[in-house]
């Protein structure tokens, strides 16, 4: 009977240790994937912003070298960082963004203004793919954090809008330069306008927060949402109907930041809530 007692004991600390190794395995990988997922998204925004200034650049504007140099020495350090933690190591994309980042840096200043955009974009979009691969990895779902259903919407919709904007900022930035829109230009600034639309109907409404949390969420969506329209309606005015482009390249490129900035603010937030919960 003794033994059978010390057996059903031992069973017992058994599965209390390892209940414990899970929960702590768990949390490693959560906090592992928050931090991974941060400054990819700083990477993101980092490459972003070099697409539109390169544009500005390949436009015409001469004075945005320096600038352009500085970002470049951003996203060095962002790659330094995330190489230096060896967790990306195995995941093909990350491989193929560095890379492909290498090519685009030393010959984009000798691209036309639409290869170089094109370009850019082709980087930006494996960088989505390896921001959702790591929320997975990271178990950052609603599975691991019931009182954030939404969450998935922050790895894939929120940073997906981000892009939408970039992509409009970028465009417009070489219309404002060149002081021409094209009917292509017009036709992909229609359809991301359309998109920044989608997001204010219905992506940012089903984002969720913690309770203690909802009054600045609120506050966040609703400047966000504010700055987007009128980025929109800015699109439409200044560079699809107008008969002649007269909005100042910076003027355009700070108003289309200001948008990204905000729905950065939201992301941010996000992750704050997260990192309370673990």
């Amino acid at each position: 009977m003794e033994i059978y007692i010390i057996i059903l004991l031992l069973i017992i600390l058994f599965s209390v240790w390892l209940h414990h190794y899970k929960t702590k395995q768990q949390k490693t990988l959560c906090v592992q994937g928050l931090d991974n997922i941060t400054h990819i998204k700083l990477l993101i925004s980092a490459i972003q912003t070099h697409r539109g200034l390169s544009s500005a650049l390949l436009n015409g504007d001469q004075s945005k070298q320096v600038v352009l140099a500085t970002i470049e020495q951003q996203v060095k350090s962002e790659i330094k960082y995330l190489e230096e933690q060896h967790t990306l190591d195995k995941n093909g994309r990350w491989g193929s963004f560095t890379d492909h980042w290498g090519r685009l840096k030393q010959h984009d200043k000798a691209r036309d203004a639409d290869n170089s955009f094109k370009q850019h974009t082709q980087l930006i979009a494996n960088l989505l793919y390896l921001l959702e691969d790591e929320a997975e990895r990271g178990h950052l779902n609603a599975g691991s954090f019931p009182k954030l259903p939404n969450i998935g919407f922050v790895w894939r919709e929120l940073v997906v809008t981000t892009e939408i904007i970039g992509q409009s900022r970028a465009i417009g930035t070489g219309v404002a330069t060149s002081k021409t829109c094209s009917s292509v230009h017009k036709i992909r600034l229609s359809f991301l306008q359309q998109n920044m639309q989608k997001t204010i109907n219905s992506t940012l409404p089903k984002l969720s927060s913690l309770d203690r949390f909802t009054g600045e969420h609120k506050a966040l969506l609703k400047i966000a949402k504010l700055k987007m329209q009128f980025l929109s309606s800015t699109i439409e005015r200044e560079l699809i109907s107008a008969e002649k482009i007269s909005i100042n390249q910076d003027e355009y490129f700070a108003l289309a930041t200001d948008s990204i900035k905000a729905l950065d603010s939201i992301f941010n937030h996000q992750i704050e809530q997260i990192q309370q919960i673990i």
